[in-house]
């Protein structure tokens, strides 16, 4: 029994799926499976009930989870301890981001980080909005990146980053013949789109909780959009966008470049409050390891953050 074979079974007792741990840890399936068989064997009885649709933990399974975060904590207190004292700053840094952060926001951070600490490698998990929130509660991940607050007991965030989303629509739409407006684009009322299909972020987005929250402030209820299509991810939109399947609600951090080469076309929906916010997200009272707490660190001197976060 190790740290990692450990590190694998409490994945899989919170998941309760081999498909979604492996995934969670960069791992394969079989190579996920192979662990938790190797612990059985060595344990000498089985960790979950596979009988089940889900993955249900036996009760010497519910056993050997409590005491493999315990562990496992004690581990990342220990290895804390120890680098602290030397001022050690390298390893291997996991992070959790939804889709507009982790490909718009993180990619320059991440790069100034290596630049100051090049012993540094990282790992991205980019989910939706309320799997990063998830990850970052279950302790799976230290940090996370998202374009909205939390709310959950337990879990701190900072402001970084304004953002603005607009909608888009395919070439020679033509949805509003007025003037740019100080955004840089031309306006066009809801009312004017709802003839034209519309495709949609997948339920647990931020991008379309920002959206819906906006129609129902505006109208006292959600319009009856023509969605033809629910997508995961901006490029997935952004392509079905420009391949003329309907409209979207977009970051537009997400569509400056075709934005300037003119493959999609933009307008600001100005009647409607379309801004957000990109937050830092930790867990409250969790001593960070000094890698996670030196790059949360670097995130606030970054973006120029001047308050400080409390751990209690």
């Amino acid at each position: 029994m190790d740290f990692h074979q450990l590190k694998v079974f409490v994945e899989v007792a919170k998941q309760k799926n081999f498909s979604r741990a492996a995934e969670n840890i960069f791992l394969s399936q079989p190579t996920v499976s192979a662990h938790i068989k190797a612990l059985e064997n060595e344990i000498g009885t089985s960790l979950f009930d596979r009988s089940q649709r889900e993955l249900m933990l036996t009760e010497g399974g519910k056993i050997l989870f409590k005491f493999a975060q315990e562990i496992l904590e004690i581990k990342e207190e220990a290895l804390s301890a120890i680098q602290e004292n030397y001022r050690i700053v390298k390893g291997h840094l996991e992070i959790a981001a939804s889709s507009v952060p982790g490909a718009y926001l993180l990619p320059g951070l991440l790069h100034s980080f290596s630049r100051k600490y090049p012993g540094v490698t990282f790992s991205v998990l980019l989910r939706d909005t309320r799997h990063v929130f998830e990850s970052i509660r279950d302790y799976t991940y230290d940090l996370g990146f998202a374009g909205k607050p939390v709310t959950s007991e337990g879990l701190g965030q900072v402001k970084l980053v304004e953002d603005q989303l607009i909608l888009i629509a395919p070439p020679d739409t033509n949805l509003s013949k007025e003037a740019p407006t100080k955004s840089g684009l031309p306006p066009v009322k809801l009312e004017a789109c709802l003839s034209y299909p519309f495709v949609l972020r997948e339920p647990g987005s931020a991008t379309r909780l920002v959206f819906e929250k906006a129609l129902q402030k505006r109208f006292g209820s959600t319009p009856d959009l023509r969605v033809v299509a629910y997508l995961e991810g901006q490029e997935a939109i952004k392509e079905a966008v420009k391949a003329g399947m309907g409209l979207t609600v977009i970051s537009r951090k997400a569509v400056e470049e075709e934005l300037r080469i003119g493959s999609i076309e933009g307008y600001s929906l100005e009647e409607l409050m379309l801004k957000r916010n990109f937050y830092l997200i930790y867990r409250k009272k969790r001593v960070l390891p000094p890698l996670s707490h030196a790059f949360l660190d670097f995130t606030m001197e970054y973006f120029e953050i001047r308050s400080r976060i409390m751990q209690k």
